[in-house]
């Protein structure tokens, strides 16, 4: 007997795309992750409201702004948030409703604007949405983010943008100062077309990709262990890493190349997982077709996570209807997958992420 799913429902642009009857979201034991601007209510007078029916209730920490909703020493703040963020993880701290937060990485306009933290493609085109992962100056900056959002009664952060754009990222500076002695070329003429020329190349190159994601990962996670000990915590602060999982980028095994992460070096690193379904492709395929087995056969690796000891949450981005609510649910039921989790609206970069992803 498959064990019942949990629902996790955000907004994280604007106003959520369909109208929304919370009382019966939490009454499905659905997790809604919010904006504090979502909420037309005060954080006190929502929570009365609805307490009654939740298990677990969010709020977006850092969004893809670069901004902070909480009093952040380290990130710049939306002021106008900062009063909500603090009453509703207070509250719901106060109720024993567990308590989770959204976190961008990567995904972070602010730094992006850097031109010495910009993802760059070969031809030296900046990416204005991303920062390149092989800066160590960020995992600090982030991990920094990670125990200021610990020292608040929360229980797990959701980390979204974990990885690189794609395979063909990034060639800025750095990255093409320390990874072009590794294939016996110089910087300045290291291009995305000389690596997939030569296999063993191309193979180094996703490698050392792996491994700089899962270095900045680990940090965040050092983070998130270091604020666990130092604080009076009933349990250890909990780190989701979200896995891009998209038809158009090969699914799962194609996708650690695309990407840079690998779920077993997560399942290491944080235990826990939050694969992002078709992000880039939005209709699932049709239950009882190929493409839908293809699907659910690709997610067949959450069984060994979990065997391991890991958590594996279905996520999925722009959720209008009861219909694709129900649609998410049977396909976790199909994969073995536990909790469930979406948005009623897309990122409001969600264009320009679209198309570096899987534009030519």
């Amino acid at each position: 007997m498959q064990p019942s799913s949990e629902l996790v429902l955000c907004s994280t642009v604007g106003l959520p795309m369909m109208k929304v009857n919370y009382r019966e979201l939490f009454m499905q034991k659905m997790v809604i992750l919010l904006k504090p601007e979502d909420i037309e209510t005060s954080a006190k007078e929502f929570l009365s409201t609805y307490a009654s029916y939740m298990e677990s209730v969010g709020i977006y920490g850092k969004g893809s702004d670069g901004h902070a909703n909480y009093q952040s020493k380290t990130a710049p703040v939306h002021e106008e948030n900062v009063g909500f963020f603090e009453e509703w993880v207070e509250i719901a701290n106060a109720l024993e409703i567990n308590t989770a937060v959204g976190m961008d990485l990567y995904t972070d306009r602010l730094f992006a604007k850097d031109p010495n933290y910009q993802s760059k493609n070969d031809k030296g085109k900046a990416m204005d949405h991303q920062i390149c992962p092989n800066s160590p100056e960020f995992w600090q900056y982030a991990s920094e983010i990670v125990a200021e959002i610990g020292h608040y009664p929360v229980d797990e952060i959701f980390v979204f943008g974990a990885g690189f754009i794609r395979d063909r990222f990034c060639f800025c500076e750095k990255c093409r100062n320390d990874f072009a002695p590794l294939v016996n070329q110089e910087p300045d003429r290291l291009t995305h077309q000389y690596l997939t020329e030569n296999p063993e190349y191309h193979e180094k190159w996703h490698e050392w990709r792996s491994g700089i994601v899962h270095q900045g990962i680990e940090q965040l996670q050092a983070a998130a262990r270091d604020i666990s000990d130092s604080t009076e915590r009933t349990k250890p602060l909990k780190l989701s890493i979200e896995m891009l999982l998209d038809p158009m980028t090969g699914l799962t095994e194609d996708a650690q190349n695309e990407y840079g992460y690998d779920w077993r070096r997560i399942l290491d690193i944080t235990g826990s997982m939050l694969v992002n379904l078709y992000p880039w492709s939005p209709i699932l395929p049709a239950q009882e077709s190929s493409e839908y087995d293809e699907l659910v056969e690709s997610l067949y690796f959450s069984n060994e996570f979990k065997r391991r000891g890991g958590d594996v949450t279905l996520f999925r981005w722009g959720i209008d209807s009861i219909e694709e609510v129900r649609e998410l649910k049977d396909l976790a039921k199909d994969a073995a997958i536990d909790r469930i989790s979406g948005t009623f609206a897309y990122p409001d970069d969600y264009s320009d992420r679209r198309e570096e992803a899987i534009g030519g």
